[in-house]
């Protein structure tokens, strides 16, 4: 190892590896923390040398000290995975082993990557390139042997706070530039484009990643160098030359699970989910990538939550419940499938007590971070549920979360004591107002006003409402419209039915795009019915308004309506050539079995929306 000033870090990965190897060299480049300490507490040789921002000659000069048969390489910010065996890895004696990184990310998923990290000492293998430094494992006159060894490597340096903490982007930046002015090579390029990528600097990352991409068709790391020149054109907006790398891309590389997955996510960021679902189906049915570069779930988990996403869209809560279980059992610690999961059984109005079932067989308590995962999910999602748990299990939470817990169980008054005595998380100040009325008392204002961005006007219209007196909402703010439309959901939930009516017949008198909110809302919490019939109330008035009347063709599709919701696509689509309409069209004369309304509507898709490609 090589390691500078890696105090947080470094005890853990040496416990890794303490009983597993004869013996752990560590070159300290310049630590001023108690790096050295803890490496000496923990049986390494300790060595020292001047930092010269040359990552190759630290790691050749580490090789220098061993003494043992083969090298097992790692950094501070990692560990071995604990159930692996070097010595039974060792058995086939190859000169050297590609091995699995599994890089942590902050967003709780992970990118798998191998790479050769365990090698013969003694045979001349030596580190090249300032930075990413690589073996030269490939050399033109030798003939290794070589194997992907069974070692897993976990990798947490790509967190957020990690790469802040070090300031690795502009370190690495530096010395990346230095090192393609001088070595232009492909992997060279490669690296400064994810560099740029990190830095969210699409456009410089795209021109490295086009200058790499002929100088690295046989290397390992081509698949994702597409991926990421992929995922720039997509992120700055060029959907047609993504669509076109990509194809070019699938084609070179049938089975590579990963590009499927971006072209499932370009086409449902379009909303051409007919698109993204195949492509979706297409990555579950391929399965994950197992040895070269790839983002962890995406033949599984990633792919069945992002199936479950679209289908939500459509409102199909049937086939989205079953996409979220599949994503559980493929990873039940993936917080968003079991997110998915208990919404969707709310949504679908599942009483909590066979909630509570479901989770016992879903999501058996079988350790305290069990626990602990599942309070999380409870306390996001807002379950009465979870002061069921707290209490259950006699758990000590924030202040925060037992406000919510309070809150949500009914128990209004202890949840006003709560936040009275205490400040509010950033994203509380919605729960604080539906408790000011449901108890009709603003004596908590202090609390969430600095969090909303209303005028004095709005704020009039706030008491008004928390103490019931007569409200014209006329022209208001999106964010008041938010916490009007989280209010009256929350109420549903709540089982508030007189502070509910209320709210809805104040909605009726507000403004079309209130309206369109509302009506999601009553569609998203079962209640399509009362949704149309607002809907239908005031069609009139806004007949010309595209978005209201799609989604009054949405109530009537929801409730097997489908020559109504016919007609009203097809005024949609009159409004607006929206290919999201024509799809749903499509799928209502699929209901319907009318083939030559199929097949002329087809042609229509095909002709209007030349990106589609399931028309072809």
């Amino acid at each position: 190892m090589i390691v500078k000033n890696e105090e947080k870090y470094l005890e853990a990965c040496l416990k890794s590896v303490k009983n597993k190897v004869n013996e752990i060299i560590i070159v300290d480049t310049g630590s001023q923390d108690q790096t050295i300490d803890i490496a000496k507490e923990n049986g390494a040789k300790v060595f020292s040398i001047k930092w010269n921002n040359d990552f190759a000659a630290a790691r050749n000069f580490s090789i220098k000290q061993a003494t043992m048969d083969y090298i097992l390489v790692m950094d501070a910010d990692e560990h071995l995975d604990e159930n692996v065996d070097l010595q039974k890895v060792l058995t086939s004696e190859k000169d050297h082993y590609s091995i699995r990184i599994k890089n942590e990310l902050s967003s709780g998923g992970s990118i798998f990557h191998p790479a050769v990290r365990l090698f013969k000492n003694f045979i001349g293998l030596q580190y090249f390139g300032k930075i990413h430094e690589h073996l030269n494992v490939d050399r033109p006159t030798s003939e290794l042997s070589h194997e992907f060894g069974d070692v897993l490597i976990h990798h947490i340096g790509y967190k957020d706070d990690v790469v802040v903490e070090k300031e690795k982007h502009n370190r690495n930046m530096k010395i990346l530039l230095d090192e393609v002015e001088t070595n232009p090579t492909g992997y060279n390029l490669y690296n400064l484009g994810n560099q740029y990528k990190a830095n969210e600097q699409h456009n410089e990352a795209l021109e490295a990643y086009k200058k790499a991409f002929p100088l690295s068709k046989d290397r390992l790391y081509i698949n994702y160098l597409l991926y990421n020149m992929i995922d720039c054109l997509r992120i700055l907006g060029r959907t047609k030359e993504a669509l076109d790398v990509l194809d070019a891309s699938i084609e070179s590389f049938p089975n590579h699970t990963d590009f499927y997955f971006m072209r499932g996510r370009i086409y449902e960021e379009m909303a051409y989910y007919k698109d993204a679902e195949i492509a979706y189906k297409k990555c579950v049915e391929l399965g994950e990538v197992k040895l070269l570069q790839t983002l962890d779930g995406v033949g599984s988990y990633l792919s069945f939550i992002r199936l479950g996403h679209i289908y939500i869209e459509l409102g199909d809560y049937s086939s989205a419940l079953d996409m979220a279980t599949e994503a559980l059992k493929s990873n039940r610690y993936h917080m968003p499938a079991l997110k998915m999961y208990l919404e969707l059984l709310i949504r679908t109005n599942v009483p909590n007590v066979k909630i509570k079932e479901n989770i016992k067989e879903i999501f058996p308590i079988a350790s305290f971070e069990d626990l602990k995962h599942l309070v999380i999910v409870l306390s996001v999602i807002k379950s009465p549920l979870l002061q069921e748990f707290l209490d259950q299990y006699n758990l000590k939470v924030s202040e925060s979360v037992l406000g919510i817990s309070k809150l949500y169980s009914k128990n209004y008054m202890e949840s006003f004591r709560i936040w009275k005595g205490n400040g509010l998380e950033s994203d509380e100040y919605k729960d604080v107002l539906l408790l000011a009325f449901l108890l009709k008392n603003n004596d908590l204002e202090d609390k969430y006003k600095s969090s909303l961005n209303l005028s004095k006007k709005e704020w009039k219209l706030v008491d008004k409402l928390i103490y019931r007196d007569k409200v014209d909402f006329g022209k208001i703010s999106e964010e008041l419209e938010d916490i009007i439309v989280f209010i009256s959901k929350q109420l549903i939930y709540l089982y508030e039915d007189e502070h509910f009516n209320y709210l809805f017949n104040v909605i009726a008198k507000g403004s079309s795009s209130l309206k369109i909110k509302f009506s999601k809302m009553l569609m998203e919490t079962g209640f399509t019915q009362n949704a149309q019939q607002l809907l239908l109330d005031f069609y009139v008035e806004n007949q010309t308004n595209k978005e209201y009347v799609e989604l009054l063709a949405d109530t009537c599709y929801k409730q097997k309506q489908f020559n109504e919701a016919i007609s009203f696509y097809n005024r949609v689509t009159e409004l607006s050539k929206d290919y999201l309409s024509y799809e749903k069209m499509f799928r209502t004369f699929e209901k319907l079995n009318d083939q030559k309304a199929l097949e002329l509507l087809n042609e229509e898709i095909k002709r209007l929306f030349p990106l589609a490609l399931w028309v072809k």
